[in-house]
């Protein structure tokens, strides 16, 4: 009755991990369409990024690519080459095996840059080391993990005894997305200042912030709760497969972003700026050297004596400009000897 029962166990194991893993196998391709798409993006926009973001995003990008193979190899053995024989899905493929290696170090490169990131935000080393210490439990644990899955001989016995490790990879990946995710939108929130056009420019960034990082940290608790929960139905294995994709396309979204951000800036000086058309004038400053404020009221009572004494002046001439006689000479064949005085 137990080897019956226990053939039923691993018979429905082997059924019940065909749909999760075709399921997650499809949507990681599609969001691997989507990190193709962004990677483009990137390059056609920013060529002027350093070489250590540009190798950062090329190698996120070939390494998915890598996983997008063995999971297009995963799916084709347990679809095309095991049908109409479960049996021989009693362990993982070959190709799975390797798809969850390459996303472990997909992950880890993005925290890693998360971490980076946060410590150029903040200038403390405290969380940007505590970050990649987590970062770098979780990845050891996820490639000891893969490297035992290629040599297992049953998979519920595999999984049964795995489970820390399993369970201590994905908690490890959590609370680094959540810590990154909190430390850097807190950073952002004490660089808020009263200018208006700044202060909807951190917000921005904050939202983003909140909207991809904290998103990788979700997938993170939802992989450990349903393979702490239900880990007979495989869904967490599925979701594994499209994870480290979501993790690079939060990556690149954020880089891209800041077209937006240039083309709000753009906007914000555009407004600033007087129109030639709209009747206003043009002050130049020329720039010079400083004067005291000793000298400066010295020079503006120089100037009100220099006034006053011309407006005396000009009101002694207006009298004498008024009283001088205006003599007319007329000549004509008449008036030849005559002289008019007015």
């Amino acid at each position: 009755m137990n080897s019956l029962e226990r053939s039923a166990n691993d018979l429905g194991a082997q059924l019940a991990i065909i749909g999760p893993t075709q399921v997650g196998g499809l949507l990681s391709a599609a969001l691997f369409g989507c990190l193709a798409c962004q990677c483009y993006l990137y390059f056609a926009r920013f060529t002027s990024d350093g070489f250590a973001l540009k190798t950062i995003v090329s190698a996120i990008t070939l390494i998915q690519l890598g996983q997008f193979v063995c999971i297009m190899l995963t799916l084709w053995t347990m679809t095309v080459s095991t049908y109409g024989d479960p049996s021989q899905l009693n362990v993982f493929p070959l190709a799975a095996d390797v798809a969850l290696f390459f996303s472990s170090f997909t992950v880890f490169i993005v925290q890693s840059f998360y971490a980076f990131r946060l410590w150029k935000l903040t200038r403390s080393i405290f969380l940007p080391i505590l970050c990649e210490m987590i970062s770098v439990v979780a990845h050891t644990s996820m490639v000891i993990l893969s490297a035992r899955a290629i040599s297992m001989t049953d998979l519920t016995t595999f999984i049964n005894s795995q489970i820390v490790l399993i369970a201590l990879s994905w908690i490890a990946r959590a609370v680094c997305d959540l810590i990154t995710t909190v430390g850097v939108a807190w950073s952002l929130k004490k660089k808020r200042v009263s200018d208006f056009n700044m202060g909807t420019m951190i917000d921005r960034l904050i939202y983003w912030t909140l909207e991809t990082a904290l998103v990788t940290s979700v997938i993170s608790i939802t992989m450990t709760l349903l393979f702490i929960l239900q880990k007979q139905n495989f869904v967490w294995f599925g979701v594994s497969l499209m994870w480290s994709n979501v993790v690079g396309n939060s990556l690149l979204a954020s880089l891209n972003r800041r077209l937006l951000l240039q083309e709000t800036r753009r906007a914000s000086r555009s407004d600033t700026q007087p129109l030639s058309s709209g009747g206003l004038d043009t002050m130049c400053f020329r720039a010079g050297p400083r004067q005291s404020y000793e000298d400066s009221l010295e020079n503006f009572e120089n100037r009100d004596v220099e006034v006053l004494q011309e407006t005396g002046r000009s009101i002694d001439m207006e009298p004498k400009r008024v009283s001088k006689h205006a003599v007319v000479h007329i000549y004509g064949p008449e008036f030849q000897d005559h002289e008019t005085h007015c």
